[in-house]
């Protein structure tokens, strides 16, 4: 029988998402920036979320797992990460991402669209510009295109951060 020719990785991502709608998102960006055999293992987890300080332990908890070389947490700001948290993620190595008020309106940053102040509005605003749940990575397929995600990606910070990470460009 042949031997399989193994493919190796040289860098290794946990993203982790706050909700469903952030592991989506994630999901969408690996799909588009990361292809087989191109060294880079990208590994993808919802925390479901609880609020901030329950995202960063939620990371902690899966790089004890595994070993990572980068890890980023997507999450969004609309609740305050307490001290402790922060220490914990520094701690660790954790990049903090956060999405202003919401994941929302983070979509709403990359369409060039005005972003309100609450998640309320965000939300409310982003049904009516995209389908209405954000929950498969099928989702953002024709809205998030890579050649917008490049040309916003200096625009939108978080934006930049995200694709900065997961590439390993260090802009």
């Amino acid at each position: 029988m042949p031997t399989r020719k193994r493919r190796s990785v040289s860098h290794t991502v946990l993203l982790v998402g706050e909700g469903a709608t952030e592991q989506a998102f994630l999901k969408h960006i690996k799909s588009l920036y990361i292809s087989r055999g191109c060294g880079v293992g990208v590994t993808i987890r919802n925390a479901h979320g609880k609020g901030p300080d329950h995202v960063v332990d939620y990371a902690i908890g899966q790089c004890r797992n595994a070993a990572y070389d980068r890890v980023a947490v997507l999450l969004d700001t609309d609740l305050e990460m307490s001290a402790a948290a922060r220490r914990r993620a520094g701690a660790n190595k954790l990049q903090i991402i956060g999405t202003s008020p919401c994941i929302e309106g983070l979509l709403l940053a990359i369409l060039g669209e005005h972003v309100p102040g609450s998640s309320a509005e965000c939300k409310a605003r982003c049904g009516g510009i995209l389908p209405a749940r954000l929950t498969l990575p099928e989702d953002y397929r024709s809205y998030f295109p890579r050649d917008l995600l490049d040309e916003r990606r200096d625009e939108v910070p978080e934006l930049g951060e995200l694709l900065n990470s997961l590439t390993f460009d260090d802009r």
